[in-house]
């Protein structure tokens, strides 16, 4: 199972990863932290990193 539909190595997929996270945390920040803390974005930005390091 992939994640991505391009055959990436491993740097490919942390930098792809780390560039959804800031884009996550951005939205997060402008849509949903006043009602939850950026602390669980971070926390599922990361499990996402993980699968996608795992499974990319």
């Amino acid at each position: 199972m992939r994640i991505l539909p391009i055959k990436t190595n491993f740097f490919d997929r942390i930098f792809i990863g780390l560039v959804i996270m800031f884009g996550a945390h951005l939205l997060w920040v402008r849509f949903i932290e006043q009602y939850i803390p950026l602390l669980a974005a971070t926390v599922g930005c990361l499990f996402f990193l993980v699968l996608l390091l795992i499974y990319g």
